[in-house]
């Protein structure tokens, strides 16, 4: 069963790993990430996504939990309901590789309220449109029992938790999750489609289609558009259309189609100014928990 909904809610993932010679927008140390967090919830995001990177090298930081705590305790005292989650590193031990989440959430002055999971796994590559020349070999992946770890973690902390699709693997592995208690609810599906990687569906509303045609109608879902490259715009009005939600940022898409190199809260503010065409309204963080079927 798909959830629309009236109001949209807003993701903005500012910085993943795109480098600040491809936008000097890009926040690097926590402090920028913090002050870049605060302005993409101003301009309408209920939810931020960034990595902890190195403030000199600018390289990801793992597990980085001060980092993210450093940020996290600046963007709290300004806007404790704005949700706000750090990414996930490799591990063979599930408890291990989340403790950072636990720890997160169980301090006080952070009290961390989301986390994602890509459950499954995939070759994460792209291939160059101009060259052929393919980039990345990397094998990426969560496995059954860090996938279940981290469900149970997030749903004993209190933690909103989204998944990550980027092969139709992906939704079977979460209907079956569904099914078996590990996880209860409206699941957002995050699809990640790209233009140019070299995994899943390439973007379009077929690929939508197919990707949320696996789900069964007694599974309650909803998706959030997540594009790499110049379709994300397409992607995010589909999104709008259908009552589904978007998310935006530097993280994702550093320089536009036509070379200009935004801030994430104009990024924002964008999808803003597309939803209002279509009649809809940014969701606050604490309407973006009820949507997504979390308490405040």
């Amino acid at each position: 069963m798909f959830c629309p909904s009236e109001k949209i809610v807003i993701e903005a993932a500012i910085n993943e790993q795109s480098p600040r010679s491809a936008n000097p927008n890009v926040p690097i140390t926590a402090e920028e990430c913090a002050a870049d967090a605060l302005a993409a919830a101003a301009a309408g995001a209920a939810i931020v996504h960034f990595h902890a990177r190195d403030p000199e090298s600018g390289v990801l930081l793992s597990p980085g939990t001060e980092t993210y705590a450093t940020a996290m305790r600046a963007i709290r005292a300004e806007r404790p309901d704005l949700l706000v989650y750090p990414t996930y590193t490799g591990g063979e031990v599930a408890a291990e590789r989340f403790a950072f989440l636990a720890e997160l959430a169980d301090d006080p002055s952070v009290r961390l309220g989301a986390a994602t999971i890509d459950p499954g796994g995939l070759i994460f590559s792209f291939v160059d449109e101009a060259t052929g020349a393919i980039r990345g070999d990397g094998i990426f992946g969560v496995t059954l029992d860090h996938f279940r770890y981290f469900l149970e973690l997030a749903t004993a902390k209190g933690i909103q938790y989204s998944v990550v699709v980027r092969e139709p693997g992906h939704v079977r592995i979460t209907v079956a999750a569904h099914r078996q208690g590990w996880m209860t609810g409206t699941i957002l599906f995050k699809l990640n489609l790209a233009d140019h990687g070299l995994w899943g569906l390439p973007p379009s509303a077929a690929a939508v289609d197919a990707y949320l045609g696996i789900v069964p109608d007694d599974i309650p879902h909803t998706y959030m558009a997540y594009t790499y490259g110049p379709s994300h715009w397409d992607m995010a009005r589909l999104a709008i259309e259908r009552g589904a939600h978007v998310r935006v940022g530097l993280g994702d898409n550093p320089v536009e189609a036509d070379g200009s190199r935004p801030t994430n809260a104009e990024l924002v503010a964008r999808v803003v100014d597309l939803a209002a065409a279509a009649g809809r309204e940014p969701a606050t963080p604490d309407e973006a928990r009820a949507i997504l079927g979390v308490s405040p």
